[in-house]
């Protein structure tokens, strides 16, 4: 194919004649001095511009690459997210796992003591019946009543528990 002159690669790949001076030194092919074929200064610059935006991504770990501005995104989100959950904290909505952990290991030792303290509850009114419904209905007396107490937010109070009457919404 016949060569052209800086002038018209630059129009052609809409780069000043300076630029295409620049990328000759990074590797632009060129016939002689100030001519140059315009089909392989197009695939040059094509792989020269692809070359620079995989330099400007970032690879993940599935082996493709996510841009700057994917990045930025992500990072803005993250920011919201964190910023939210501050909100929430603030607002008492969300309470430090480790309170969660320490309410709900207290809730069980209670459970497991109320729960325990049935049998030898209902053992003395048991003692002596010999018909098995009047036993099972004291059992169950028992067992109603072990749940009435845990249903009652005060016993939890009184035991140290945090109570909120907060709901989220």
């Amino acid at each position: 194919m016949a060569t052209v002159g800086v002038g018209k690669v630059a129009s052609a790949l809409n780069l000043t004649p300076q630029r295409v001076q620049q990328l000759v030194k990074e590797g632009l092919p060129r016939e002689t001095r100030g001519r140059y074929d315009p089909i392989k200064c197009m695939m040059f610059y094509v792989r020269y511009l692809q070359r620079a935006l995989e330099k400007k991504s970032t690879p993940t770990l599935d082996g493709c690459f996510v841009g700057e501005r994917e990045e930025r995104i992500r990072l803005l989100r993250a920011q919201a997210d964190l910023r939210e959950m501050e909100l929430a904290r603030e607002r008492s909505l969300v309470i430090p796992v480790a309170d969660y952990e320490r309410t709900l290991a207290n809730f069980i030792l209670v459970t497991t003591a109320r729960v325990m303290a049935i049998a030898p509850r209902v053992a003395p009114e048991v003692t002596g019946q010999t018909s098995r419904v009047k036993v099972q209905v004291l059992i169950e007396k028992g067992c109603k009543d072990a749940l009435r107490y845990l249903a009652k937010i005060e016993n939890y109070k009184n035991l140290g528990f945090r109570v909120s009457s907060k709901r989220n919404g």
